[in-house]
């Protein structure tokens, strides 16, 4: 039970801490990819602590019922007393209740993400469909087709399906230059190639799963823009920096839900990023955002094997 304990009390100090600290480390894009990684590595640490802890509590409730009369070491004697039914019956069911409960709900929220990822994802193949069916494809690229949209709005965006869709209006095409074009096209490709897509909607997933918690709601957002820097480093790395940043300038459409768009999460300070100077906080950022990935990975385990260890040693 200690375990259970020790795993549930980390992942809620960790859902606490996290959204305070991520963003002052993430704010202004150092290493974007690093960021990502931070995000998704608390996240995934918070989601399998809680899970871990609600299947040993469910674990050690089941074997309490059914050898009521053994005393379980647990490390947490206030816990042995209640499950094996030494403070009482009415304490012994509520505690058998309460993890019920905890496991019920755990199974509930889990089979919400899993509907609402797969509704996005359909939703996603539906609106790839529909942009061939609408739009003139132009070219098929080994990543994905690209389908020109005839529309005054200057925008640029992809969308995952079977195949992926880059779309670009007739108006974003009129407005880009050769070089713009192509750096905007690159940055839509790296999203693809990166399966930004799925990781957008993993995320956005797990925030409507839990709206009241920042870790969540907070990190999808900052996993979005994250992305789209990301992106643009890539975008960077084949075309340069004033292709990039004069294309960005250049579109003004918004995205349809779901999509990634080259104009979206906050194109000025995507801009002022890519002409800024190499800031000289850029290892320290790194450090804290390793320390932070460290802590997510190690923190779950250590608790597990000092547990495990204690309870050797009473034995």
């Amino acid at each position: 039970m200690s375990i259970a304990v020790g795993l549930f009390c980390y992942a809620v100090v960790v859902a606490i801490v996290a959204p305070r600290v991520l963003p002052r480390l993430t704010r202004h894009g150092q290493v974007p990819h690093l960021g990502v990684v931070a995000w998704l590595t608390l996240m995934a640490s918070v989601l399998g602590s809680w899970g871990v802890a609600v299947a040993i509590a469910v674990a050690d409730a089941a074997h309490t019922w059914l050898h009521a009369d053994r005393l379980v070491i647990t490390g947490l004697h206030e816990a042995e007393v209640i499950a094996t039914g030494h403070a009482g019956l009415a304490a012994q069911a509520a505690l058998l209740v309460v993890t019920g409960a905890l496991a019920i709900l755990a199974v509930v929220l889990g089979v919400r993400l899993t509907r609402l990822q797969l509704r996005m994802r359909m939703r996603a193949r539906e609106h790839a469909e529909a942009l061939r069916l609408t739009g003139r494809r132009v070219h098929r690229h080994a990543v994905a087709d690209l389908v020109l949209l005839d529309s005054e709005e200057r925008a640029a965006y992809c969308v995952a399906g079977s195949p992926n869709v880059v779309v670009v209006t007739s108006g974003a095409v009129a407005a880009l230059g050769d070089s713009e074009l192509a750096a905007v096209l690159a940055h839509e490709h790296a999203h693809l190639l990166r399966r930004h897509p799925l990781l957008l909607a993993v995320t956005r997933g797990l925030a409507a799963t839990f709206p009241h918690l920042r870790l969540f709601t907070d990190g999808a957002r900052e996993v979005a823009r994250l992305l789209e820097m990301c992106a643009d480093d890539a975008a960077v790395r084949r075309h340069g920096r004033a292709s990039l940043l004069s294309g960005l300038l250049a579109l003004s459409g918004v995205a349809p839900a779901g999509a990634l768009a080259a104009s979206g999460a906050d194109v000025v300070a995507r801009a002022e990023r890519l002409v800024a100077p190499r800031d000289p906080r850029l290892r320290r950022t790194r450090m804290g955002l390793l320390t932070g990935i460290g802590v997510a990975v190690m923190g779950p385990l250590l608790i597990i094997g000092s547990a495990s260890g204690l309870l050797i040693c009473l034995m």
